[in-house]
């Protein structure tokens, strides 16, 4: 399987929690956002078929599965929540049957790390 050529397109946030605090010294709750992050489609129909689809690697935070479910390719965007802090992103496509067609699955390299900073 080939490297997926261009890994999140778009890294858009969304809405955050937050409190107003009131004073007092206390340190205020950490601030969550919704991120919204989305890639280019690979184009190999293992990924795009029943058992294919991506995974999502941030640092600090557990794996992401985006699965194929039905239609012509698999989803290309997954929408997380995060603290404010910076992270680092990638993502592998996957497929159930390996390069010679045995049910072995198969994983791309991982795409080139984006830095995702969140405010």
């Amino acid at each position: 399987m080939r490297k997926l050529a261009c890994l999140l397109i778009a890294i858009i946030l969304v809405g955050c929690g937050g409190g107003g605090g009131g004073g007092g010294g206390s340190t205020p709750p950490p601030t969550v956002h919704s991120v919204t992050l989305s890639w280019e489609q690979n184009r190999e129909s293992g990924v795009n078929s029943t058992g294919g689809g991506y995974q999502i690697v941030i640092s600090g935070q557990p794996t992401i599965n985006v699965p194929y479910a039905s239609g012509p390719t698999a989803p290309t965007t997954a929408t997380v929540s995060l603290q404010t802090g910076s992270y680092t992103a990638t993502v592998r496509a996957y497929a159930a049957l390996d390069a010679q067609g045995g049910s072995g699955g198969s994983l791309s390299a991982p795409s080139a790390p984006i830095t995702v900073n969140v405010p």
